[in-house]
């Protein structure tokens, strides 16, 4: 091209001014040469990898699917590539994952729904920027913000519409005791029904895994064959609503006719199943969106020897009625 390395250098990096003539001659030989630059020579000698990690417990879950979308966004935006891992909701797994993460020299971390110690999680943070999604943390640590969403309103929500639709018998089928988004769902659920005068007795819950067929299976095998059966069910994610609407229409109940169910997410399919799914709206591409810039956020700072210090983040929640409620 006939020009300085540094000219080269600008055209790449946009950084400083070229003139348009130059600028073409130097983009006319870089695809003449097929020159690509290395993400590795430079992350070397500016000291940032433009990686970032995230962290999901299950892949296959759509939620997550649009978390990470909203991640992935704001990333290609400004020139980062994320690593995907999933922790099938095992601690140790996050904690293998984590020092991977370390091990590979990311900027940064995007964790979502960790179920591990506050106190193991800051450890291995170990100096590296962090947001926390879907999970309130009460540990103050600079480098971890935190984003979640009010699930208690939301589910709360939910069963003033079932109350208001005239139910007196529910079932909760709730997430993992050891996830805490899990449990404000069930927390405001039941706290809505006791001020409607619910008694306990005409409250039931089972815990199951957030996946299909725990939905399935518990209705099937345990709510299904219960004497005085609920008129009312609430599933703490959409993916067990699903395998619970299965199962009932499996057992030849009518949808909502003969029993109510609802979900909690409003991924997509859950407007697509037969009836459609009543659920509690999260903002999931735009979690991932937030979570990603404050990422960013945090990074830059830290580069730069800025102070930092937590951010928190309440994302609200919205309840969506549908067919498998409206009777």
């Amino acid at each position: 091209a006939g020009v300085s390395v540094a000219t080269v250098s600008n055209v790449i990096s946009g950084k400083k001014f070229v003139s348009p003539e130059l600028k073409s001659v130097v983009l006319d030989s870089i695809n003449a040469l097929q020159y690509r630059p290395s993400k590795i020579a430079r992350s070397l000698r500016i000291r940032k990898s433009f990686l970032v990690g995230l962290l999901v417990p299950d892949i296959t879950n759509p939620y997550f699917a649009e978390i990470a979308r909203g991640v992935e966004s704001v990333a290609l935006d400004h020139d980062y590539q994320m690593f995907l891992c999933n922790s099938d909701g095992k601690s140790h797994r996050e904690e293998e994952t984590l020092i991977s993460f370390l091990g590979h020299g990311v900027d940064g971390v995007i964790n979502v729904a960790p179920r591990m110690e506050e106190g193991l999680l800051a450890d291995l943070s170990d100096g590296m920027p962090m947001v926390i999604l879907d999970r309130h943390l009460t540990i103050e640590n600079p480098l971890i913000d935190v984003i979640y969403t009010n699930n208690f309103k939301g589910s709360a929500q939910l069963a003033r519409h079932l109350l208001n639709k005239g139910h007196k018998r529910f079932a909760c089928i709730a997430g993992p005791r050891d996830v805490p988004s899990a449990v404000r769902r069930l927390q405001g659920f039941c706290s809505e029904l006791e001020k409607d005068g619910i008694r306990e007795g005409d409250i039931r819950i089972y815990y199951g895994g957030f996946k299909y067929e725990d939905g399935f299976k518990i209705m099937k095998q345990q709510i299904l064959k219960l004497k005085n059966r609920p008129t009312a069910v609430f599933a703490g994610n959409d993916m067990m609503a699903w395998g619970a609407i299965e199962a009932a229409k499996q057992h030849g109940l009518k949808i909502p006719k003969d029993i109510s169910i609802a979900g909690f997410d409003n991924v997509l399919y859950s407007s697509l199943v037969i009836p459609a799914m009543t659920t509690v709206n999260q903002p999931k591409y735009e979690a991932g969106r937030a979570a990603m810039k404050l990422l960013l956020e945090k990074i830059m700072k830290k580069q730069n020897g800025e102070s930092v210090h937590t951010k928190k983040m309440e994302l609200d929640s919205q309840l969506i009625v549908r067919e498998s409620t409206e009777i």
